[in-house]
Formats: C-alpha cells, sequence, structure tokens
C-alpha cells in the first residue's frame, strides 16, 4: 500500500462545492509515477480545481487509482456523481499510423514494432481526423476495470492524441511543439499545417533534451533560427533547458493563446503550461458539447 502522498500542487477556487458536483466535469492524467486532476464547473465554464502528485511510490495501477480516491475523498468528491468524466492515459506505448494505411486488425502489429508491449496492457485507438492519422495506444487492463467500474461512462484516450489535436489547433502552420514531463517530453512538427512529426524522447541532462530537440528538427529539414518552438508541461522560462534551447532556437514560446474557458482565480498563481493538457480536454469536450 502506497504511503499518503501530498500533492505538489492544489489550487481549489472558492467557487468550488462538493455538493455541486453532478455540474463539474473531471479530467484525470494517469502517468506511472504521477497523477494530476481538474475540474470545471459546466454552468459558468470556469476551471475552478487542480491537484497533482509526484512520487516514485506511485508505481502501478492500483498505487495511482488509490491516491487519486484518497484525493477526491479529502474534497468530499470521492463517490459524488460528476457531469463527466474524461481520462488521459500519459506513457510512451503509443504511435501514429496515417489514415490511409491503418487496419484495425493490425493494431497489435503496430505498437509491437517500437515497443515491447508490458504484460496485462490492452490496445486503444483513437483517430484524428486532423492529422488525418490514428493513434494507437496501450493502457494498464488493471487501471481499465478500476476507471470503468467507478465511472460507467466515462471517456478514455491518449495524453498524445489531446497533445497533437492541440498542434493541429494551432494557428501556427510551420513549428515545433514539445510537452515536457520530469523524464521526457513529446515533440510534434508542423509544416504548411500538415503534421510532418511525432516522437517521445526520454532525457536526463538539459544537454540531451537539447539534442533530440535539435537533431529532430534538422532530421525534418526545420532550422531553429526560423523555427517557432512552442512549449508546454513541466517547464519555465527561468530553466537551464531553456537558457540551452534558447542558444539554438531563436523564437521560444510558451503556450497560451485564446483561452476556451475561463480559469478561476485560484489558478492564476499556477503557470498556464503546466496543466496545458488538461484545460485542453476540458475546452475540447465542452466545445464538443
Amino acid at each position: 500500500m502506497t504511503a499518503s502522498l501530498n500533492p505538489y500542487i492544489s489550487q481549489f477556487g472558492e467557487e468550488f462545492d462538493a455538493e455541486k458536483s453532478s455540474q463539474y466535469r473531471m479530467a484525470i492524467q494517469f502517468a506511472l509515477g504521477g497523477l494530476s486532476y481538474a475540474l470545471l464547473d459546466t454552468q459558468s465554464q470556469t476551471l475552478i480545481a487542480l491537484e497533482c502528485y509526484q512520487s516514485d511510490l506511485l508505481a502501478d495501477s492500483d498505487d495511482l487509482f488509490r491516491t487519486l480516491e484518497r484525493a477526491l475523498e479529502a474534497k468530499g468528491l470521492n463517490n459524488k456523481p460528476l457531469h463527466f468524466v474524461n481520462c488521459l492515459i500519459d506513457n510512451r506505448f503509443c504511435t501514429f499510423v496515417p489514415e490511409a494505411l491503418f487496419d484495425e486488425a493490425e493494431k497489435a502489429t503496430y505498437l509491437d514494432f517500437g515497443f515491447q508491449r508490458p504484460e496485462g496492457y490492452s490496445i486503444a485507438t483513437k483517430p484524428l481526423a486532423k492529422a488525418s492519422c490514428v493513434n494507437v495506444f496501450a493502457w494498464p487492463n488493471a487501471l481499465q476495470a478500476k476507471v470503468s467500474s467507478k465511472w460507467k461512462n466515462a471517456r478514455v484516450t491518449h495524453s498524445s492524441s489531446v497533445f497533437v489535436d492541440g498542434v493541429m489547433d494551432s494557428p501556427t502552420s510551420t513549428g515545433v511543439f514539445v510537452q515536457v514531463r520530469n523524464r521526457d517530453f513529446d515533440m510534434a512538427m508542423k509544416r504548411d499545417g500538415k503534421l510532418l512529426f511525432f516522437n517521445n524522447f526520454k532525457f536526463v541532462t538539459k544537454e540531451d533534451f537539447a539534442y533530440f530537440l535539435l537533431f529532430a528538427m534538422e532530421q525534418n529539414g526545420l532550422s531553429g533560427q526560423d523555427t517557432t518552438v512552442s512549449f508546454s508541461g513541466l517547464i519555465r522560462p527561468a530553466s537551464d533547458i531553456i537558457d540551452l534551447c534558447g542558444r539554438y532556437v531563436k523564437d521560444i514560446r510558451f503556450v497560451d493563446g485564446p483561452r476556451k474557458i475561463k480559469v478561476s482565480k485560484a489558478l492564476e498563481e499556477v503557470p498556464f503550461q503546466y496543466y496545458f493538457t488538461l484545460y485542453q480536454i476540458l475546452g475540447h469536450e465542452t466545445r464538443d458539447q
């Protein structure tokens, strides 16, 4: 059993009221080693809460789900009805297949070509119309059972699908987009409005990070002198990684832009890029209602 963990981010607006749970949409991001969740008040279209956990103790599906339930229990939400639940699977087991080449019967082949899929993982697919491809990903059966048992109609997708959807929605026609975690990052490229490249890179040092970023750009014919690189995720402008990348990339930006939904005053002190993926899925689902 995991030890009791404290969140490294816990911001709840004064608007939050557990008794209004039925009007709250929740987005949860599950990753081995961490989880985050956010709440959107569907009546006011306002993001009213964000809580994030990170620990090596969160080593399997049981640990993750137990920590989530404890967090929800502390806020009086654990067994309350919710308007809707979105679950994001955040792992490296995903691959993008061009729409024209995709065959549902071959989904395991696509994924197993690039990864040694862990035992006890199921394969799912998500078409991404704007990128003209299908995301094939794997996630733990144990987590799947827990999610479906607790929230019968929860919608599950991979975090990379949300990331790429955001890339395609960006007004930047040609550019590089990077989503940073503690030990790895997703990288996507667009050229003339079309998805050119997606990959995930593990890194240890800032030099690792800069090497993978610049090498992938060079291999795809993009230069740091005339290509915008937009960052999201767990990174700040004042960081060693940004300082180093800034020597080679002329135009570095952090996600911002037009807001689809409002954000509670309580979240204003949290860098927007930290929770951009959760914000994005909640905004996207609201728009599709």
